[in-house]
């Protein structure tokens, strides 16, 4: 047929295979860290800001809802220290990916981002996010009020984490 084939030997990187599957992998598990190490980049979402139910500006954390093409890979459920991009600005942001199981609506994924440190209408903004790490799982919490006090502990744990942490770095 004219070609020829060159069988390549696989890629390591300290022990860890390197491949799109275990990329994927480590993505669907939460383990952006990992993921983004094995990409050479850091592991990144992007999409625009949709009007969420508000929920998060009640509760002293207006969050930035992003619109994610359906194809796209999303980080299993949790809460995580992220960079987020817009109008060439940089931000450091905890982002939520999840079903909100403190108010009973555990349907539809939503990744929700709380950019740290801004102010100002987002809807319609084209977002980046770039995930440095994981900060733990999405819990259900017996109020709102529980839920904001653990909120207060994870933004401070992604200013912890991103002052460690250079952007686009894996």
């Amino acid at each position: 047929m004219g070609f020829s084939v060159t069988v390549v030997d696989a890629v390591s990187m300290n022990g860890d295979r390197v491949s799109s599957t275990a990329i994927r992998d480590e993505v669907s598990a939460g383990d952006v860290a990992k993921a983004s190490r094995l990409l050479g980049r850091a592991f990144a979402l992007q999409g625009s800001v949709v009007k969420g139910k508000t929920r998060g500006r009640t509760l002293g954390f207006p969050t930035a809802n992003l619109d994610i093409a359906d194809h796209r890979l999303i980080p299993g459920n949790g809460i995580y220290a992220t960079w987020a991009y817009m109008g060439g600005g940089r931000y450091m942001a905890a982002t939520s990916i999840g079903v909100r199981p403190t108010f009973g609506e555990e349907g539809e994924r939503t990744v929700e981002v709380f950019i740290l440190d801004y102010q100002g209408e987002l809807y319609g903004t084209e977002l980046r996010v770039e995930f440095a790490q994981r900060l733990r799982d999405e819990m259900r919490f017996e109020t709102p009020e529980a839920l904001v006090v653990q909120m207060h502990r994870d933004v401070e744990q992604t200013r912890e984490v991103l002052k460690r942490a250079s952007p686009g770095s894996p």
